[in-house]
């Protein structure tokens, strides 16, 4: 999956480097926080348009933890765990 050169921490810089994700729903919910659960004077596409993009990043989201979950366990060959060995 990886190169021999990708460690954990590279992982990890590799990810922070990622810029957050801008879901509209998001963003709409952010503007009014206390209107409900959306603005009401928001246009009825630009709302289908959110809902419809939440919806798919949870499919993904989901997709994405069941691929994880079945990813076979790695070894950490680098650090001591003294408190197994007793």
């Amino acid at each position: 999956m990886f190169s021999a050169g990708m460690t954990a921490d590279t992982l990890r810089d590799c990810l922070l480097k990622l810029p957050p994700l801008e879901l509209l729903g998001m963003t709409l919910l952010q503007s009014n926080p206390h209107v409900g659960f959306f603005p009401s004077d928001v246009p009825r596409e630009t709302l289908k348009t959110a809902v419809v993009e939440m919806i798919d990043y949870g499919e993904r989201c989901q997709s994405t933890a069941q691929q994880l979950s079945k990813l076979a366990p790695v070894p950490i060959t680098t650090i001591d765990l003294w408190e197994y060995a007793l």
